[in-house]
């Protein structure tokens, strides 16, 4: 890990294929949802708005102490990132179901042993989140998979790997599978990244 790493002094840079898939986006004007893990400087997706039009939305959980939780909002939200509280998601999601937008989950939460999907990962049955895939098949979204790797100390890239154009063709359980696995593939590639002090094994 590098020395004096903070979010705010780090550039994002979105690979061609990222390009390509906003801009499709974009002209499709559709809804999109993308996935990513606690994995490498995730935070770098506040800066997303940059490089679109489509209003661009992430999930979050509101801090109980108010004057934190305005601090954590107002960075967050500097860029031009819509924030919803997760509670309150689904509801707005589906309200707005005809306006175009790309919206973010984290999606490697542990969400219980009664909650989400069992599936295969770092070689140990885990229960992976599966709220991102129940909106996408009710609004058969585009779903992505976003990995971020370092160029350098100050270039973060960002990739997206198409999970499925058409959420609601898909069979349960296949968007959140092919998260894990892709997930499971980045963390292979340098374990390092990703934030292992987060409980999901319980």
């Amino acid at each position: 890990m590098w020395e004096n790493f903070h979010p705010r002094q780090v550039k994002l840079h979105l690979s061609e294929s990222a390009l390509e898939t906003i801009n499709r986006l974009q002209k499709q004007r559709s809804q999109a949802i993308l996935l990513l893990g606690h994995y490498g400087n995730w935070e770098l997706i506040t800066k997303i708005p940059q490089f679109t039009n489509i209003p661009t939305q992430a999930l979050y959980k509101p801090l109980k102490n108010r004057f934190l939780n305005y601090l954590s909002y107002k960075k967050r939200a500097k860029h031009g990132m819509r924030l919803l509280p997760a509670q309150h998601a689904l509801r707005i999601l589906l309200r707005e179901k005809q306006t175009p937008s790309i919206t973010l989950f984290i999606a490697d939460q542990f969400p219980g042993n009664d909650n989400g999907i069992a599936v295969e990962f770092l070689q140990q049955t885990t229960f992976m989140f599966s709220g991102a895939e129940k909106l996408a098949r009710q609004l058969n979204t585009y779903v992505g998979y976003v990995s971020l790797h370092p160029l350098n100390k100050q270039v973060w890239e960002l990739d997206i790997t198409p999970i499925c154009d058409h959420a609601a063709s898909t069979s349960e359980g296949f968007i959140t599978r092919q998260f894990a696995s892709m997930l499971e593939k980045s963390i292979q590639k340098d374990p390092s990244w990703w934030l292992w002090t987060h409980r999901r094994w319980k």
